[in-house]
């Protein structure tokens, strides 16, 4: 009896890790505190998995690609925040929440995958628990986002509480299920799944105000609705869905235009040498950020980075730019941002992350796929933003990414 007790207690550690896995992104749209929790639960619940099948003698892979494109940006985070505070000094928590987050997200990758090879679930109820939870974040993200539409003017933020990381998330989740929809085999609700995902998604980007991702996530929208063209040559359905884009954007077009004349008249701005502005600030920091690089290519401090942009604006009299409010957070570019604290070696571990999750995956497939679709996506936002440093897009993506990792380990999708 005791034996099995044991094995039922070993065996009950895939369970919980994988029930853990499946609730996060569903939750964290709602709650971002509550998907954080369950996150670090998964992780603990892999690790004493991971931790059993070892002394079980079973074969442990650490080897997988994209498990390890995390774990090097979490060493990255970490080795950085000991150099700056332990060196120079430097106080608050620095990269080490983001860099803990990513060794968890190696553990939790590491260790699913070992429960798929070693088959302690079913592969069937795996890919079915991975599609629902997929399709699970997108109906409670939309309708909250819905529901705060309705009930107040400002931006959409859903439980995330910051509205660009909001439409950075949600875009690369809902822009990767309409990729897997595009890759499933032709059923007779496809076309309704890839028409109702692809209108609502938009409208709630709109929703969001966030520019970058208005631009990138209805570009991304517009090859895809064209790939399903290529594919069904049916002229209708895809008059439909241009029709029904158009009514999504006509629906948001005050939002639009209102962005839009805010971006010119930024730009114009700071052609006149004034960045006070959220896009004439970003323009001073990329140019700093890149400066920095030049005079420290190997890494520096935080403090150094900041004390010398703030000493080539005063020495330029741009003592009062935009610039020196954001520079303690970020520099608004995911390049620059690496290469203006961790120099070179931080460049070439986010240039081998973005060929693991996008080149690697086109070589293989040869295709676009889920992963790829949600990484090009971040490598786009990473473009006006710092995406891979946030501490919940960080949780969220490397779930997304085990979820679809699992369902592409089956050729066909069902």
């Amino acid at each position: 009896m005791s034996v099995l007790n044991r094995n039922n207690l070993i065996m009950l550690l895939p369970w919980l890790a994988f029930a853990s896995l499946i609730s996060i992104l569903p939750l964290a749209f709602l709650y971002e505190k509550g998907g954080r929790v369950i996150f670090y639960y998964c992780a603990y619940f892999s690790l004493a998995g991971l931790v059993v099948d070892f002394f079980r003698k079973k074969k442990i892979l650490l080897n997988d690609p994209k498990a390890l494109a995390m774990l090097m940006l979490g060493v990255i985070f970490i080795g950085w925040s000991l150099y700056a505070k332990y060196l120079h000094g430097e106080k608050g928590e620095l990269y080490f929440t983001a860099g803990k987050r990513c060794i968890l997200a190696f553990i939790i990758m590491t260790y699913i995958f070992h429960v798929y090879r070693e088959k302690y679930l079913g592969h069937y109820f795996l890919i079915k628990s991975c599609i629902s939870s997929l399709a699970l974040a997108f109906i409670t993200s939309s309708s909250f986002a819905f529901m705060q539409a309705l009930t107040s003017d400002e931006r959409v933020v859903l439980g995330i509480n910051r509205a660009t990381l909001t439409a950075y998330a949600y875009s690369a989740v809902t822009l990767a299920l309409i990729t897997l929809i595009l890759r499933a085999l032709e059923n007779k609700y496809k076309k309704f799944y890839f028409l109702s995902i692809s209108i609502i998604s938009l409208y709630v980007i709109m929703l969001t105000q966030t520019r970058s991702a208005m631009v990138i996530h209805t570009l991304f929208l517009l090859y895809m609705t064209f790939r399903l063209f290529s594919i069904t040559r049916n002229i209708k359905f895809i008059s439909l869905v241009a029709v029904l884009m158009l009514i999504a954007v006509g629906i948001s077009y005050k939002v639009i235009e209102t962005r839009f004349d805010t971006t010119v008249q930024e730009y114009r701005d700071y052609e006149h040498g004034n960045d006070k502005t959220s896009l004439g600030s970003r323009f001073t920091m990329w140019k700093m950020g890149v400066l920095t690089f030049e005079k420290s290519p190997f890494g520096q401090s935080q403090i150094e980075r900041n004390d010398y942009i703030t000493a080539y604006l005063d020495a330029h009299n741009q003592k009062d730019s935009w610039a020196l409010i954001y520079i303690n957070v970020h520099l608004h570019n995911e390049f620059i941002q690496y290469a203006s604290l961790f120099g070179v070696q931080g460049v070439l571990v986010l240039l081998y992350f973005f060929y693991i999750f996008i080149v690697a995956e086109l070589r293989v497939k040869r295709k676009l796929t889920p992963i790829a679709a949600a990484s090009i996506a971040t490598l786009l936002y990473g473009m006006t933003d710092v995406v891979l440093t946030s501490i919940e897009f960080i949780a969220m993506f490397s779930v997304l990414v085990t979820l679809l990792t699992l369902i592409e380990k089956n050729e066909k999708l069902r």
